[in-house]
């Protein structure tokens, strides 16, 4: 049976990355990103705009909320308006954007 061992290159490789994965000690910090906010598009609705800056509710699943800092494009499919129950389909993107 033969043993594998990494060769110098794979070993010099990952202990520069050592730092930027967090492992130095403090974890890795992100900076903050511009998330755009969403409108729904129903007419009967207040209307209720999606800021991904405070989350939501999740209509669907009580007992899930959306947490602060979820872009619209990654809210759950059967993700609905809270208001009026529209699908995300219904909703448009603002040109208004926060920091999450």
């Amino acid at each position: 049976m033969r043993l594998l061992l990494p060769t110098r290159r794979q070993i010099l490789t990952a202990l520069a990355l050592l730092p930027l994965a967090g492992v130095a000690g403090r974890p890795a910090r992100s900076a903050p990103r511009r998330l755009r906010k969403w409108e729904c598009t129903n007419e009967e609705c207040e209307p209720y705009v999606y800021d991904p800056s405070k989350g939501d509710i999740n209509v669907t699943d009580l007992d899930r909320p959306i947490p602060p800092g979820v872009p619209f494009e990654d809210l759950p499919d059967d993700w609905i308006c809270p208001i009026c129950g529209d699908l995300k389909r219904d909703f448009l993107p603002l040109d208004d954007w926060v920091e999450a």
